[in-house]
């Protein structure tokens, strides 16, 4: 599911605490408050038939350039990742948690994710209130259907829901 998360060749009290305690928990949360959502129905090579610069296309180029499949009912996650332009490394998704927070996105997970990211790495504090304001300053859109918006063009979106550059 998200083993891409998983820190690789490491056994640092960093990498105990992730593999321990977060990754778990997005699996239970998938599991058990996920339950009842529906699948897109779509793969990463199917993503690759929208236009390009649409949202679909550009989440087709992002699971290919990560070498990462579509996680099911999850796939917004992988959206948020390509419409914010936050990375996959921990630190990034911590912020990419915060910039949601900050979008007024009410998950729980965003919120343990976010927490949990901070308590591994602190030393990104910057970025993860750089990141908290850019999603303040970004009209909502954390809780829209992404599956809708697969045709929309990618920059025109970015640019109709005011999102800031990446200062950090």
């Amino acid at each position: 599911m998200v083993d891409y998360l998983i820190f690789r060749k490491t056994r640092t009290a960093r990498s105990l605490v992730f593999n321990r305690f977060a990754l778990p928990l997005v699996n239970y949360y998938r599991e058990f408050f996920k339950g009842k959502k529906i699948l897109w129905g779509e793969s990463r090579h199917s993503l690759s038939r929208f236009k390009k610069g649409s949202l679909g296309n550009e989440m087709s180029l992002f699971l290919t350039k990560n070498r990462f499949e579509l996680n099911p009912k999850m796939e917004s996650h992988d959206a948020f990742h390509v419409i914010t332009g936050y990375g996959t490394e921990m630190h990034e998704e911590a912020a990419m948690q915060f910039f949601l927070i900050g979008n007024r996105k009410k998950s729980k997970l965003a919120r343990i994710s976010a927490l949990v990211g901070f308590v591994i790495f602190p030393e990104y504090w910057k970025l993860y209130l750089a990141s908290y304001r850019r999603g303040k300053e970004t009209l909502h859109f954390s809780s829209w259907n992404f599956k809708e918006m697969l045709l929309a063009d990618l920059h025109k979106f970015r640019k109709d829901i005011k999102l800031p550059e990446r200062k950090l």
